[in-house]
């Protein structure tokens, strides 16, 4: 496919604003010197370098590195690769100190424990341990920074050629809501995910050297995927414009089979590499596992196999065998799962929705978020109208019919905004595709109406950025109502590590409390837990939550059943008690008398000891 527009102006209006506009640019244009094609190899991995320093200076000076522990993932994983390190073995992935019946595994990806392993381990002889651990947990997402800036420029010149890579670059330094997984101390696995997307989604769209950069794009689909879900359907698109090329041109062969077969081999190889080979045989629908492994190497291997026959069959027979590759990919996902049809946490006990999943707050709608987190939720609104007015732009301008990189832009677009609208952790894919998208609709713009004069073009660009726009709706529509003053967060006091100073100080023992403690806890002190906040762990979760809303005469009953010797609790910090439960007592009257309180009054956690049986009741 041709991968990048062309950067000739084509016809233009001649009365209005506009060619008052492109008037001024015929005649101050020519005075100033031509600006400087960054859509070269050398000078786009310069500017992305620039522009990756300059953000990662921003977010150390707007983020306090060191930061205790970051959310409940960040500690999370922390707690696992310290494992790690202490001498887990590599297929050992039972988390450690979580009390259940049966051993507790994560879906995430070992691959990305053993990389912040790696990075701590070759620290540690020269700044010791602790020092390794926090320069890891600081750099560690800083160091995707310049890949994936250096991705979405590449798809903003795949897109509008050397303009839009102009144009793009104050949109990557004025919209920094971009880089919120990647600020110092996110080890979760948002940003790797993120930055792998991006680069299939550039190699896709590279106009040279095709069979080349298929080979990255299907390596980093394939890795992006053994490192989380979240980004399957985007992946899933990228591969469709690789067989789609391939329908209609038999040319497009090469880069088709380049890229299936770098799928298929990857796929296999990271799961094998991060998953117990007595697992391998399990199908699971939130992880990499055996049938979405098979799934894709169906898909590559039919992609390659198809481009290996291509030269040599009719067009028709080869649109026949892509869509056989795409339902044989289907049939083989959903037949080794089919409970994969209800999505990624099927396996999740559905009792646990409406007092814990349903109130994380990435799995939130947008309309949600605008009165959880406002001004971020204003902004991720305007960057999808704008992103989708510019896939538009971009698609309106293509012949009929419309190029594959328009295409898969445009669709990448709209998955981009309907998940974004249902689930917040989804808005970060909208600004990543929208950003470089709107650059290069920006300057499909500036070529058609301002004669490409650049420096026009950049104003548009800083004019346009939606994070200056969402902040000025924001700031008008707190002006023009009532003033409503943002909810306090109870995690800053609740989950400071300092407030686990005394609870460290107490002998081992498992704890009852909040789910979202549970990481905190497990990273801060050397005590067990029954839940944690993940759905695999379900089982602890409602164990938990059953236990603080259980009646107060049957509570000790049920706490001692679980094997809890603490129970913990952060009074401001929503638990969704009933009225009556022993939980809500327990925040609202002296404690009962198999319970005692090791905490001082005022300290910010809770801590009661459960008594031993038979023990005199007393403080």
């Amino acid at each position: 496919m041709v991968d990048h527009a062309p950067d000739s102006p084509t016809a233009t209006p001649s009365t209005g604003p506009a060619f008052t506009l492109r008037r001024f640019a015929a005649r101050w244009g020519t005075r100033i010197p031509p600006f400087p094609d960054l859509s070269r190899p050398g000078a786009l991995i310069a500017v992305a370098l620039t522009v990756a320093l300059i953000v990662c200076f921003i977010l150390i000076d707007k983020y306090t590195l060191h930061r205790p522990l970051g959310d409940t993932d960040d500690a999370m994983r922390l707690v696992i690769v310290r494992d790690l390190l202490a001498g887990q073995g590599w297929y050992d992935q039972a988390v450690q100190r979580v009390q259940s019946a049966a051993p507790a595994y994560l879906h995430w990806s070992r691959l990305l424990d053993g990389g912040l392993a790696e990075t701590m381990s070759l620290l540690r002889p020269w700044v010791g341990a602790a020092e390794a651990e926090r320069l890891a947990r600081d750099f560690w997402p800083l160091a995707w920074v310049f890949p994936a800036v250096a991705a979405a420029l590449a798809i903003a010149r795949g897109l509008g050629g050397r303009l839009a890579v102009l144009l793009t670059v104050p949109l990557l330094l004025i919209d920094l809501q971009l880089f919120r997984q990647f600020i110092p101390g996110r080890i979760d696995h948002h940003n790797l995910q993120i930055t792998m997307t991006v680069i299939a989604l550039a190699c896709a769209l590279t106009p040279a050297n095709r069979a080349r950069w298929a080979v990255v794009g299907g390596l980093a689909a394939a890795l992006g995927l053994a490192i989380g879900l979240e980004a399957l359907a985007f992946q899933a698109l990228v591969g469709a414009a690789y067989a789609l090329e391939l329908a209609r041109d038999r040319k497009a062969a090469g880069p088709a089979a380049a890229y299936g077969l770098s799928l298929a081999l990857g796929a296999v190889v990271f799961a094998a590499a991060q998953t117990p080979p007595w697992r391998w045989s399990l199908s699971f629908c939130d992880a990499l596992s055996l049938n979405l492994v098979v799934a894709l190497v169906a898909a590559g291997l039919g992609l390659a196999a198809t481009g290996a026959v291509a030269a040599r069959v009719s067009d028709r027979t080869r649109l026949v065998l892509l869509a056989a590759t795409g339902g044989a990919a289907s049939i083989a996902y959903l037949g080794l799962a089919p409970q994969c049809l209800h999505g990624p946490f099927a396996a999740m006990d559905p009792q646990v929705r409406p007092f814990w999943f349903d109130h994380i707050q990435e799995v939130q709608t947008l309309p949600t978020m605008v009165r959880l987190a406002r001004l971020s939720a204003i902004v991720a609104i305007v960057m999808t109208a704008m992103g989708l007015l510019a896939g538009g732009v971009l698609l309106a301008r293509e012949a009929r019919p419309p190029r594959t990189a328009a295409v898969l832009i445009f669709t990448s677009l709209v998955v981009a905004a309907i998940t974004a609208f249902l689930t917040w952790r989804m808005q970060d894919y909208m600004f990543w595709i929208g950003i470089p998208a709107l650059g290069a609709a920006l300057a499909e713009y500036t070529q058609r109406w301002l004669r490409g004069f650049a420096i026009l073009g950049l104003a548009a660009a800083i004019a346009t950025s939606p994070d200056l726009i969402g902040r000025g709706i924001a700031t008008w529509t707190a002006t023009a109502g009532p003033a409503r003053p943002a909810p306090a967060s109870p995690g800053v006091r609740c989950f400071d590590a300092r407030a686990f100073a005394t609870l460290a100080k107490l002998p081992p023992g498992v704890i009852l409390a909040s789910p979202d403690m549970g990481p905190y806890i497990l990273a801060l002190t050397r005590h067990r837990v029954l839940a944690a906040p993940y759905h695999r762990l379900w089982q602890g979760i409602l164990a938990s939550h059953q236990a603080f809303n259980a009646p107060p005469t049957a509570a000790e009953a049920r706490v001692r059943a679980l094997g809890a010797d603490y129970v913990v609790d952060c009074p401001p910090y929503p638990m969704f008690l009933d009225a009556g439960s022993f939980g809500e007592r327990l925040r609202k009257a002296p404690p009962p008398p198999w319970l005692k309180i090791v905490s001082a009054p005022k300290a910010a956690l809770t801590i009661y000891q459960v008594r031993k049986p038979g023990a005199v009741s007393g403080r």
